[in-house]
């Protein structure tokens, strides 16, 4: 007898990772791809990678895709019905013979920690975004709106707001700072032209990568990036508290999810947005993600398309 599964990927900007599951929960797939992100390639782009990393699991697990229940492709760039529609009519071309749905990537790693419960998210990694579910089923999100005009609080942002400071303390029209020594140091640069160089030549993820650079300076006790740090905790605890305001969420125990690795490995960040929140909704716990994001795609995919799942 032929094993009905489920199959859930989430479509990141660097690599892509299906999760194909049974409906007891086994686990029949999980494997790694490239980027199926709409934002970050082309049209033909996601389609070569996402008939890549479909074609890796069924000669992997030896599985039919006939016997495919559901499918659920959660990608950052899905934040309008336009864009979802792009995306659908990619997908179209796989040729599923189940349901598919399409979402943001907030929305699969909510499922993941809540299972498709209702709750909140918090995402800072190179973008931020907040997402939420409240118990009536409304959703809301807040932020997520790209390098250019938002993402405050993300990797990108405290790394771009550092170099901000670094030139205008060279320029002597800011206060003076620490952090040039630090960035300097990981870029292997020692002139401000070569930093001014590698911003106008780098993409997000390597300009992303110097917030780290910032949290050594703020742990050594910098004054800018203690600035920096403190507005990047402003800004996300903005975005959670509108989530809770707007879906009116004050009177219950929500989960308060924390991913991105910019929340998850900077402890303080977590807790002073956890703070910050919790004055107004005392009854919400936050936790950073526990469970890759690929496993939302899955309860999402299941619930779309009417497939229990057990013992999961």
């Amino acid at each position: 007898m032929s094993l009905k599964y489920l199959i859930g990927i989430d479509g990141g900007g660097t690599n892509s990772r299906l999760l194909a599951c049974g409906s007891d929960g086994t686990v029949l797939g999980h494997c790694v791809g490239k980027s199926t992100n709409v934002e970050s390639n082309s049209v033909q782009c996601v389609l070569t990678n996402l008939k890549e990393i479909i074609d890796q699991f069924l000669m992997e697990s030896g599985c039919s895709l006939e016997d495919c229940q559901g499918v659920c492709l959660g990608t950052a760039g899905v934040d309008t019905e336009k864009s979802r529609m792009e995306v659908n009519e990619i997908v179209k071309q796989l040729h599923f013979p189940c349901p598919t749905l399409i979402v943001n990537d907030a929305e699969i790693a909510l499922a993941a920690e809540t299972k498709g419960e209702p709750g909140v998210l918090l995402i800072s990694g190179t973008g931020s975004i907040g997402y939420a579910v409240n118990r009536e089923g409304r959703d809301c999100r807040v932020g997520g709106y790209g390098y250019l005009l938002g993402d405050e609080g993300s990797a990108y942002w405290i790394s771009r707001k550092a170099i901000q400071a670094i030139l205008r303390e060279y320029d002597r029209t800011g206060v003076p700072n620490k952090m040039f020594e630090r960035i300097s140091s990981a870029l292997g640069i020692h002139e401000m032209d070569q930093l001014v160089d590698f911003v106008y030549q780098s993409n997000k993820a390597e300009m992303a990568r110097l917030a780290l650079c910032v949290v050594f300076a703020f742990e050594e006790g910098d004054c800018m990036a203690k600035h920096i740090m403190t507005s990047a905790a402003q800004h996300l605890s903005a975005l959670a508290l509108a989530l809770g305001h707007r879906l009116h969420m004050g009177d219950a125990r929500y989960p308060l999810v924390f991913s991105g690795s910019m929340l998850t490995r900077t402890p303080w960040l977590m807790d002073q947005v956890t703070q910050e929140v919790q004055r107004a909704f005392p009854l919400w716990i936050s936790a950073p993600l526990s469970r890759e994001a690929e496993w939302g795609a899955v309860y999402l995919a299941a619930r779309h398309s009417g497939m229990q799942l057990v013992g999961v």
